[in-house]
């Protein structure tokens, strides 16, 4: 078993005989949106699905447990106007 530093359900599955999203999904009973988030590392894995995995294909906890979020991007957008201060935090009027 290879494991990666920053791996992802997506590099494990293949190795567990799962080469493919919708073969992810249909085996555990996932929905659509839900699969491609775990498979995609947009959201982390619960301790019960760690379990399922585990329980429903055999998959080692310990391969489990190695697997991270990926990365988020960088959040898009114009930065705040200014700083804010603890004067516009308390709101006008606080003594």
């Amino acid at each position: 078993m290879v494991t990666l530093h920053g791996m992802l359900l997506r590099d494990l599955l293949p190795q567990h005989a799962i080469p493919s999203l919708s073969e992810f999904r249909q085996r555990l009973g996932l929905t659509k949106q839900y699969a491609w988030m775990l498979w995609h590392g947009k959201i982390a894995l619960s301790a019960d699905m760690m379990r399922r995995l585990h329980g429903e294909l055999e998959i080692p906890l310990e391969a489990l447990l190695q697997v991270e979020r990926a990365t988020p991007a960088k959040r898009r957008g114009r930065p705040p106007l200014r700083p804010r201060t603890r004067q516009t935090e308390e709101g006008p009027g606080h003594v």
